[in-house]
């Protein structure tokens, strides 16, 4: 998405939404909160980040697009990290 929409969007200017961007201001809560809804971003990463401290970026990427994934598809995804759990636990016996 555009830096120009996603200002439009929250309300804010474009200078604004790229100082946050850059980590030069920090948002007021009412922004972050729209831009977390807006962006479907996860919530626990910037209101509990020790939540997610220790995990890996792979496993951060896949928990944003799980985020994402559409509810019709969730049964797919869990059934497969099960068949993949179920996999890992035979290789370890």
């Amino acid at each position: 998405m555009a830096r120009k929409t996603l200002a439009e969007m929250v309300n804010i200017s474009s200078r604004y939404l790229a100082n946050i961007e850059l980590g030069i201001t920090i948002p007021s809560i009412p922004v972050v909160l729209q831009l977390i809804q807006i962006c479907r971003l996860p919530a626990e990463r910037y209101f509990n980040p020790s939540l997610i401290r220790g995990d890996s970026e792979q496993r951060q990427r896949t928990n944003h697009k799980l985020q994402l994934c559409p509810e019709k598809y969730l049964p797919i995804v869990e059934a497969t990290i099960d068949g993949a759990i179920k996999t890992d636990e035979r290789e370890d016996a």
